[in-house]
Protein backbone atom coordinates (compact mmCIF):
# COMPACT_ATOMS: atom_id res chain seq x y z
CA UNK A 1 0.00 0.00 0.00
CA UNK A 2 1.19 3.55 -0.88
CA UNK A 3 1.90 5.70 1.42
CA UNK A 4 -0.71 8.57 1.79
CA UNK A 5 -0.65 11.03 1.25
CA UNK A 6 2.46 13.12 -0.52
CA UNK A 7 1.03 16.38 0.69
CA UNK A 8 0.00 15.02 4.15
CA UNK A 9 3.46 13.40 4.41
CA UNK A 10 5.35 16.58 3.63
CA UNK A 11 2.58 18.41 5.85
CA UNK A 12 4.00 15.82 8.46
CA UNK A 13 7.88 16.30 7.47
CA UNK A 14 8.07 12.04 6.58
CA UNK A 15 10.66 13.34 4.01
CA UNK A 16 12.94 10.97 3.17
CA UNK A 17 16.19 13.44 2.84
CA UNK A 18 19.01 13.74 5.37
CA UNK A 19 18.91 17.69 5.39
CA UNK A 20 15.02 17.52 6.68
CA UNK A 21 15.34 17.01 10.47
CA UNK A 22 11.97 14.70 11.78
CA UNK A 23 10.19 16.42 14.45
CA UNK A 24 8.69 15.05 17.38
CA UNK A 25 5.38 14.57 17.20
CA UNK A 26 4.79 14.92 20.66
CA UNK A 27 6.00 18.41 21.53
CA UNK A 28 3.65 20.99 22.38
CA UNK A 29 3.73 21.94 18.71
CA UNK A 30 0.14 20.51 18.49
CA UNK A 31 -1.42 22.32 21.25
CA UNK A 32 -2.73 24.22 18.05
CA UNK A 33 -5.74 21.67 17.02
CA UNK A 34 -7.04 23.91 14.16
CA UNK A 35 -6.05 22.06 11.59
CA UNK A 36 -8.13 19.01 12.84
CA UNK A 37 -10.86 17.93 10.44
CA UNK A 38 -9.08 19.59 7.92
CA UNK A 39 -9.83 17.77 4.29
CA UNK A 40 -5.86 16.91 2.34
CA UNK A 41 -6.68 16.23 -0.93
CA UNK A 42 -4.16 14.85 -3.30
CA UNK A 43 -4.53 14.59 -6.99
CA UNK A 44 -2.13 13.97 -9.96
CA UNK A 45 -3.52 13.13 -13.77
CA UNK A 46 -0.75 12.62 -15.66
CA UNK A 47 -0.67 11.61 -19.67
CA UNK A 48 0.13 7.97 -19.21
CA UNK A 49 -2.61 6.00 -19.70
CA UNK A 50 -3.50 4.24 -16.63
CA UNK A 51 -6.10 3.90 -13.60
CA UNK A 52 -5.62 7.73 -12.02
CA UNK A 53 -6.09 7.90 -8.57
CA UNK A 54 -7.60 10.67 -5.78
CA UNK A 55 -6.67 10.66 -2.32
CA UNK A 56 -8.53 12.35 0.46
CA UNK A 57 -7.84 12.27 4.26
CA UNK A 58 -9.01 14.51 6.94
CA UNK A 59 -6.50 15.90 9.78
CA UNK A 60 -6.80 13.92 13.42
CA UNK A 61 -4.62 13.42 16.47
CA UNK A 62 -3.65 10.10 17.95
CA UNK A 63 -0.83 9.29 20.28
CA UNK A 64 1.71 7.57 19.85
CA UNK A 65 2.63 3.58 18.80
CA UNK A 66 5.06 0.81 19.53
CA UNK A 67 5.69 -2.22 17.16
CA UNK A 68 7.53 -4.24 18.83
CA UNK A 69 5.01 -6.82 21.47
CA UNK A 70 6.31 -6.77 25.64
CA UNK A 71 7.24 -10.72 24.91
CA UNK A 72 9.48 -9.82 22.43
CA UNK A 73 11.47 -7.48 24.33
CA UNK A 74 11.04 -9.95 27.62
CA UNK A 75 12.63 -13.07 25.53
CA UNK A 76 15.37 -10.87 23.73
CA UNK A 77 15.98 -8.55 25.57
CA UNK A 78 15.17 -5.73 23.44
CA UNK A 79 15.20 -2.10 25.17
CA UNK A 80 14.69 0.06 22.35
CA UNK A 81 11.40 -1.01 21.27
CA UNK A 82 10.39 0.89 17.28
CA UNK A 83 8.40 4.14 18.08
CA UNK A 84 6.00 5.07 15.29
CA UNK A 85 5.49 9.01 16.57
CA UNK A 86 2.22 9.49 15.46
CA UNK A 87 0.99 12.90 16.73
CA UNK A 88 -1.07 14.27 13.82
CA UNK A 89 -2.37 11.64 11.35
CA UNK A 90 -4.64 11.14 8.47
CA UNK A 91 -7.94 10.07 8.97
CA UNK A 92 -8.99 8.92 5.39
CA UNK A 93 -12.19 10.12 4.19
CA UNK A 94 -14.30 7.56 2.71
CA UNK A 95 -17.70 7.46 1.65
CA UNK A 96 -17.16 10.59 -1.27
CA UNK A 97 -18.05 10.95 -4.68
CA UNK A 98 -15.19 11.77 -6.81
CA UNK A 99 -14.99 13.26 -10.29
CA UNK A 100 -12.68 14.81 -13.15
CA UNK A 101 -14.27 16.68 -15.82
CA UNK A 102 -13.06 17.93 -19.29
CA UNK A 103 -14.07 21.65 -20.96
CA UNK A 104 -15.43 19.30 -23.48
CA UNK A 105 -17.93 17.70 -21.51
CA UNK A 106 -15.96 14.47 -20.83
CA UNK A 107 -16.44 12.91 -17.10
CA UNK A 108 -14.49 10.30 -15.88
CA UNK A 109 -15.67 8.83 -12.31
CA UNK A 110 -13.71 7.48 -9.28
CA UNK A 111 -14.68 4.65 -7.11
CA UNK A 112 -13.17 4.01 -3.53
CA UNK A 113 -10.94 0.85 -3.76
CA UNK A 114 -9.59 1.30 -0.65
CA UNK A 115 -9.71 3.79 2.56
CA UNK A 116 -9.45 7.55 1.26
CA UNK A 117 -7.83 5.99 -2.42
CA UNK A 118 -10.71 6.70 -5.37
CA UNK A 119 -9.72 5.36 -8.56
CA UNK A 120 -11.34 6.03 -12.18
CA UNK A 121 -13.66 3.64 -13.27
CA UNK A 122 -11.18 3.69 -16.92
CA UNK A 123 -8.26 4.18 -17.63
CA UNK A 124 -7.41 7.35 -19.50
CA UNK A 125 -4.34 10.27 -19.64
CA UNK A 126 -4.84 13.99 -19.60
CA UNK A 127 -4.89 15.18 -23.42
CA UNK A 128 -2.70 18.73 -24.12
CA UNK A 129 -5.99 20.30 -25.71
CA UNK A 130 -7.97 20.03 -22.75
CA UNK A 131 -8.74 21.61 -19.31
CA UNK A 132 -9.12 19.31 -16.03
CA UNK A 133 -11.32 20.35 -12.85
CA UNK A 134 -11.51 18.02 -9.97
CA UNK A 135 -15.39 17.87 -8.20
CA UNK A 136 -15.76 16.03 -4.73
CA UNK A 137 -19.01 15.88 -2.40
CA UNK A 138 -18.02 13.82 0.50
CA UNK A 139 -20.13 11.81 2.54
CA UNK A 140 -21.42 14.67 4.71
CA UNK A 141 -22.72 16.82 1.90
CA UNK A 142 -19.29 19.20 1.65
CA UNK A 143 -18.85 20.13 -2.10
CA UNK A 144 -15.06 20.95 -3.29
CA UNK A 145 -13.58 21.62 -6.72
CA UNK A 146 -10.62 22.59 -8.30
CA UNK A 147 -9.36 25.57 -10.71
CA UNK A 148 -8.87 24.00 -13.96
CA UNK A 149 -6.19 22.76 -15.15
CA UNK A 150 -3.76 21.78 -18.49
CA UNK A 151 -1.16 19.85 -19.14
CA UNK A 152 2.32 21.12 -19.44
CA UNK A 153 4.63 20.05 -22.30
CA UNK A 154 6.80 16.91 -21.75
CA UNK A 155 10.66 16.60 -21.38
CA UNK A 156 13.11 13.70 -21.13
CA UNK A 157 14.71 11.68 -18.44
CA UNK A 158 18.20 10.52 -20.41
CA UNK A 159 19.92 8.97 -17.20
CA UNK A 160 18.86 7.77 -13.92
CA UNK A 161 22.12 6.36 -11.79
CA UNK A 162 23.73 5.97 -8.30
CA UNK A 163 26.84 6.88 -7.20
CA UNK A 164 28.53 5.78 -3.26
CA UNK A 165 28.96 9.28 -1.87
CA UNK A 166 29.36 10.82 1.58
CA UNK A 167 26.31 13.56 2.42
CA UNK A 168 26.41 17.21 3.92
CA UNK A 169 26.06 15.70 7.38
CA UNK A 170 29.00 13.39 6.49
CA UNK A 171 26.62 10.21 6.06
CA UNK A 172 28.25 7.43 3.96
CA UNK A 173 25.69 5.92 1.22
CA UNK A 174 24.39 5.95 -2.83
CA UNK A 175 23.23 8.90 -3.96
CA UNK A 176 20.46 8.06 -6.93
CA UNK A 177 20.62 10.99 -9.60
CA UNK A 178 18.60 11.90 -12.84
CA UNK A 179 19.62 13.97 -15.63
CA UNK A 180 17.05 15.37 -17.51
CA UNK A 181 16.54 17.72 -20.82
CA UNK A 182 13.90 19.54 -22.07
CA UNK A 183 12.91 21.70 -25.07
CA UNK A 184 13.07 25.56 -25.31
CA UNK A 185 9.41 25.36 -25.28
CA UNK A 186 8.66 22.81 -23.45
CA UNK A 187 7.73 22.05 -19.14
CA UNK A 188 11.26 23.22 -16.90
CA UNK A 189 9.37 22.89 -13.60
CA UNK A 190 9.55 19.35 -12.40
CA UNK A 191 8.16 17.29 -8.83
CA UNK A 192 10.09 13.87 -8.70
CA UNK A 193 8.73 11.24 -7.34
CA UNK A 194 9.88 7.22 -6.99
CA UNK A 195 9.15 3.88 -6.23
CA UNK A 196 11.55 1.56 -4.29
CA UNK A 197 11.86 -2.02 -4.67
CA UNK A 198 14.14 -3.99 -2.78
CA UNK A 199 15.01 -7.81 -1.96
CA UNK A 200 14.98 -9.16 0.74
CA UNK A 201 16.53 -12.03 2.32
CA UNK A 202 15.70 -13.36 6.20
CA UNK A 203 19.59 -13.90 7.29
CA UNK A 204 18.10 -16.90 9.75
CA UNK A 205 15.96 -18.72 7.60
CA UNK A 206 15.55 -22.58 7.62
CA UNK A 207 13.65 -25.03 5.91
CA UNK A 208 11.63 -25.82 8.78
CA UNK A 209 9.17 -24.57 11.42
CA UNK A 210 7.27 -25.46 14.62
CA UNK A 211 4.15 -27.75 14.68
CA UNK A 212 2.48 -28.20 17.95
CA UNK A 213 1.71 -31.71 19.06
CA UNK A 214 0.24 -30.37 22.11
CA UNK A 215 0.43 -27.09 24.29
CA UNK A 216 0.23 -28.52 27.65
CA UNK A 217 0.22 -30.98 29.68
CA UNK A 218 -2.53 -34.08 29.25
CA UNK A 219 -2.94 -37.30 31.84
CA UNK A 220 -3.92 -40.67 29.92
CA UNK A 221 -5.92 -42.45 33.07
CA UNK A 222 -7.02 -46.09 33.57
CA UNK A 223 -10.65 -47.09 34.08
CA UNK A 224 -10.37 -46.63 37.92
CA UNK A 225 -8.93 -42.54 37.24
CA UNK A 226 -5.51 -43.19 38.06
CA UNK A 227 -2.81 -41.52 36.17
CA UNK A 228 -0.80 -44.16 33.63
CA UNK A 229 0.90 -41.99 31.46
CA UNK A 230 1.79 -38.06 31.58
CA UNK A 231 1.87 -36.42 28.12
CA UNK A 232 4.12 -33.39 28.26
CA UNK A 233 3.74 -29.90 26.01
CA UNK A 234 5.68 -30.69 22.65
CA UNK A 235 6.32 -29.65 18.88
CA UNK A 236 7.77 -31.33 15.81
CA UNK A 237 9.72 -29.55 12.67
CA UNK A 238 7.83 -29.84 9.59
CA UNK A 239 8.67 -28.25 6.46
CA UNK A 240 7.67 -24.59 5.61
CA UNK A 241 4.39 -24.03 4.33
CA UNK A 242 5.72 -21.07 2.12
CA UNK A 243 8.24 -18.88 0.49
CA UNK A 244 9.59 -17.07 4.50
CA UNK A 245 13.48 -16.81 3.04
CA UNK A 246 13.18 -13.70 0.06
CA UNK A 247 10.87 -11.18 -0.27
CA UNK A 248 10.06 -8.33 -1.78
CA UNK A 249 8.97 -4.56 -0.71
CA UNK A 250 8.10 -0.97 -2.50
CA UNK A 251 8.21 2.03 -0.77
CA UNK A 252 6.89 5.40 -2.49
CA UNK A 253 8.23 8.51 -1.68
CA UNK A 254 7.23 10.69 0.99
CA UNK A 255 9.16 13.81 0.13
CA UNK A 256 9.23 16.17 -2.25
CA UNK A 257 12.05 17.23 -5.46
CA UNK A 258 11.52 20.18 -6.89
CA UNK A 259 13.76 20.93 -9.85
CA UNK A 260 12.98 24.53 -11.60
CA UNK A 261 14.65 24.66 -14.91
CA UNK A 262 14.70 28.22 -15.88
CA UNK A 263 17.52 29.23 -13.66
CA UNK A 264 19.81 26.73 -15.20
CA UNK A 265 21.76 27.38 -18.59
CA UNK A 266 20.29 25.45 -21.52
CA UNK A 267 17.87 22.82 -21.85
CA UNK A 268 19.96 19.97 -19.18
CA UNK A 269 19.89 19.15 -15.83
CA UNK A 270 22.41 17.47 -14.62
CA UNK A 271 22.89 15.38 -11.64
CA UNK A 272 19.64 15.70 -9.73
CA UNK A 273 19.38 13.97 -6.86
CA UNK A 274 16.12 12.24 -6.05
CA UNK A 275 17.00 10.25 -3.25
CA UNK A 276 20.42 9.35 -0.67
CA UNK A 277 20.11 5.99 0.97
CA UNK A 278 22.28 5.45 3.71
CA UNK A 279 25.25 2.91 4.27
CA UNK A 280 24.15 0.71 7.08
CA UNK A 281 20.02 1.06 5.49
CA UNK A 282 18.75 -2.27 5.35
CA UNK A 283 16.85 -1.73 1.77
CA UNK A 284 20.07 -2.12 -0.26
CA UNK A 285 21.13 -5.13 1.67
CA UNK A 286 21.13 -6.83 -1.15
CA UNK A 287 19.38 -5.80 -5.19
CA UNK A 288 17.58 -2.84 -5.04
CA UNK A 289 15.60 -1.02 -7.83
CA UNK A 290 13.92 2.42 -8.33
CA UNK A 291 11.72 3.66 -10.91
CA UNK A 292 11.87 7.68 -11.09
CA UNK A 293 9.21 9.14 -12.40
CA UNK A 294 9.32 12.98 -13.52
CA UNK A 295 6.54 15.04 -14.17
CA UNK A 296 6.29 18.14 -15.89
CA UNK A 297 4.15 20.63 -13.52
CA UNK A 298 2.34 24.24 -14.16
CA UNK A 299 4.09 27.36 -12.56
CA UNK A 300 1.06 27.05 -10.34
CA UNK A 301 1.69 23.52 -9.02
CA UNK A 302 5.38 24.00 -8.79
CA UNK A 303 5.11 27.38 -6.66
CA UNK A 304 2.46 25.10 -4.04
CA UNK A 305 4.92 22.26 -3.67
CA UNK A 306 7.85 24.73 -3.18
CA UNK A 307 6.08 26.60 -0.05
CA UNK A 308 4.82 22.68 1.32
CA UNK A 309 8.64 22.33 1.59
CA UNK A 310 9.21 25.70 2.75
CA UNK A 311 6.70 25.10 5.64
CA UNK A 312 7.96 21.11 6.15
CA UNK A 313 11.48 22.25 7.03
CA UNK A 314 10.06 25.52 9.34
CA UNK A 315 10.57 24.77 13.43
CA UNK A 316 7.34 25.94 13.67
CA UNK A 317 5.45 24.31 10.86
CA UNK A 318 2.00 24.64 12.47
CA UNK A 319 2.31 27.76 13.91
CA UNK A 320 2.44 28.76 10.31
CA UNK A 321 0.59 26.34 8.27
CA UNK A 322 -3.12 27.06 8.74
CA UNK A 323 -5.80 26.11 6.36
CA UNK A 324 -5.49 29.63 4.90
CA UNK A 325 -2.02 29.97 4.81
CA UNK A 326 -1.15 26.92 2.41
CA UNK A 327 -3.11 28.13 -0.48
CA UNK A 328 -3.78 25.59 -3.28
CA UNK A 329 -6.22 25.25 -5.94
CA UNK A 330 -8.43 22.99 -4.45
CA UNK A 331 -11.58 24.85 -2.60
CA UNK A 332 -14.91 24.26 -0.59
CA UNK A 333 -17.63 25.94 -3.77
CA UNK A 334 -19.91 27.33 -0.60
CA UNK A 335 -16.08 28.85 -0.16
CA UNK A 336 -16.83 28.59 4.54
CA UNK A 337 -14.75 25.31 4.65
CA UNK A 338 -10.71 24.96 4.74
CA UNK A 339 -9.02 22.82 2.88
CA UNK A 340 -5.54 21.64 2.04
CA UNK A 341 -4.19 20.13 -1.22
CA UNK A 342 -3.85 20.30 -4.87
CA UNK A 343 -5.31 19.29 -8.23
CA UNK A 344 -2.08 19.05 -10.74
CA UNK A 345 -2.14 17.55 -14.30
CA UNK A 346 1.46 16.84 -15.03
CA UNK A 347 3.36 15.17 -17.95
CA UNK A 348 5.50 12.58 -16.84
CA UNK A 349 8.08 10.03 -18.28
CA UNK A 350 10.15 7.74 -15.97
CA UNK A 351 13.21 5.43 -15.88
CA UNK A 352 14.04 2.34 -13.85
CA UNK A 353 17.23 1.65 -12.41
CA UNK A 354 18.92 -1.68 -10.73
CA UNK A 355 21.65 -2.05 -8.48
CA UNK A 356 23.59 -4.72 -5.87
CA UNK A 357 24.56 -4.03 -2.88
CA UNK A 358 28.26 -5.35 -3.82
CA UNK A 359 28.17 -2.60 -7.04
CA UNK A 360 28.67 -0.11 -4.59
CA UNK A 361 29.93 -1.29 -1.36
CA UNK A 362 32.56 -4.76 -2.66
CA UNK A 363 33.64 -6.41 0.24
CA UNK A 364 31.53 -4.91 3.24
CA UNK A 365 29.69 -6.36 5.84
CA UNK A 366 25.61 -6.26 4.82
CA UNK A 367 23.83 -3.18 6.93
CA UNK A 368 22.50 -4.32 9.84
CA UNK A 369 18.78 -6.08 9.27
CA UNK A 370 15.54 -4.07 10.19
CA UNK A 371 13.93 -3.07 13.15
CA UNK A 372 16.11 -2.85 16.79
CA UNK A 373 15.82 -6.72 17.49
CA UNK A 374 19.32 -8.17 17.64
CA UNK A 375 18.75 -11.75 15.52
CA UNK A 376 22.29 -13.20 16.50
CA UNK A 377 21.59 -14.47 19.99
CA UNK A 378 19.39 -17.32 19.51
CA UNK A 379 17.69 -18.52 22.85
CA UNK A 380 16.55 -21.73 24.07
CA UNK A 381 13.24 -21.60 26.04
CA UNK A 382 12.06 -24.90 28.02
CA UNK A 383 9.13 -26.50 26.46
CA UNK A 384 7.51 -27.62 29.69
CA UNK A 385 8.86 -30.88 29.03
CA UNK A 386 11.12 -32.53 31.34
CA UNK A 387 12.21 -35.20 28.68
CA UNK A 388 13.72 -32.59 26.59
CA UNK A 389 14.50 -30.16 28.64
CA UNK A 390 17.54 -29.48 30.02
CA UNK A 391 18.01 -29.03 34.21
CA UNK A 392 15.41 -26.56 35.56
CA UNK A 393 15.54 -24.75 38.82
CA UNK A 394 13.55 -24.94 41.85
CA UNK A 395 11.45 -22.25 40.87
CA UNK A 396 11.01 -23.55 37.13
CA UNK A 397 8.37 -19.86 36.43
CA UNK A 398 12.05 -18.17 36.25
CA UNK A 399 12.54 -19.57 33.01
CA UNK A 400 11.15 -18.65 29.49
CA UNK A 401 9.07 -20.73 27.91
CA UNK A 402 8.34 -21.36 23.95
CA UNK A 403 5.34 -22.68 23.52
CA UNK A 404 3.42 -19.01 23.98
CA UNK A 405 5.56 -17.41 21.80
CA UNK A 406 5.74 -20.37 18.72
CA UNK A 407 1.51 -20.14 19.17
CA UNK A 408 1.36 -16.01 19.06
CA UNK A 409 4.05 -15.50 16.53
CA UNK A 410 6.81 -14.08 17.77
CA UNK A 411 9.76 -17.05 16.98
CA UNK A 412 11.00 -19.68 14.43
CA UNK A 413 12.93 -22.59 14.32
CA UNK A 414 16.76 -21.76 13.90
CA UNK A 415 18.60 -24.95 14.94
CA UNK A 416 18.56 -28.13 17.44
CA UNK A 417 19.50 -27.79 20.81
CA UNK A 418 19.96 -31.13 21.65
CA UNK A 419 20.68 -32.69 25.32
CA UNK A 420 20.30 -28.84 26.55
CA UNK A 421 22.98 -28.22 28.78
CA UNK A 422 22.35 -25.42 30.63
CA UNK A 423 19.08 -24.80 33.26
CA UNK A 424 16.43 -22.93 31.83
CA UNK A 425 17.10 -24.41 28.36
CA UNK A 426 14.88 -25.79 25.98
CA UNK A 427 15.82 -28.10 22.93
CA UNK A 428 15.58 -25.97 20.25
CA UNK A 429 17.38 -22.40 19.89
CA UNK A 430 15.18 -20.02 18.01
CA UNK A 431 14.83 -17.05 16.70
CA UNK A 432 12.42 -13.47 16.51
CA UNK A 433 10.06 -14.28 13.37
CA UNK A 434 11.30 -11.00 11.73
CA UNK A 435 14.53 -13.07 11.62
CA UNK A 436 13.73 -15.83 9.82
CA UNK A 437 10.52 -14.81 7.88
CA UNK A 438 10.99 -12.35 5.75
CA UNK A 439 6.90 -11.74 4.91
CA UNK A 440 7.16 -9.84 8.59
CA UNK A 441 8.80 -7.12 6.64
CA UNK A 442 7.81 -7.79 2.79
CA UNK A 443 6.01 -10.12 0.53
CA UNK A 444 6.90 -12.88 -0.93
CA UNK A 445 5.61 -12.47 -4.17
CA UNK A 446 8.04 -11.28 -7.04
CA UNK A 447 7.07 -8.29 -8.31
CA UNK A 448 6.33 -8.83 -12.47
CA UNK A 449 8.96 -6.57 -13.78
CA UNK A 450 11.68 -7.60 -11.06
CA UNK A 451 14.71 -8.57 -12.83
CA UNK A 452 17.70 -10.40 -10.92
Amino acid sequence: MRSRTYIYGLILIFSAYACVEPFDATSDIFSDTSMVGTLVVEANITDVEAIQKVFLSRMQRVESDSTVNVEEQRLFNVHTPIIIERGLEPEFENGANVEVRTDNGTVYPFEETEDGTYESITPFRAMSNSSYQLYVTTRNGEEYTSEPMMLPQSSNIDNVYAERMTSDAGVDGVGIFVDASFSTDGSKLFRYAYEETYKIIAPYWTPYEFEIIRDQTEFVYDDLGNVVETLYPDVQLVPRAREERVCYRTDFSAGEVLLNGNVLNGNRAERTMVRFIATDNPIISHRYSILVRQRGVSRTAFDFYERLVAFSQSQSLFSQVQPGSLEGNVYNIDGDVPVIGFFDVSSEVSQRLYFNFEDLFPDEPLPPYFGTINCENPIAPILGNPERDGPTPPEENQCSTLMDPIKQGFVEFYLDNSDPPGECEGPYLVVPTICADCNVVGSNVKPDFWID
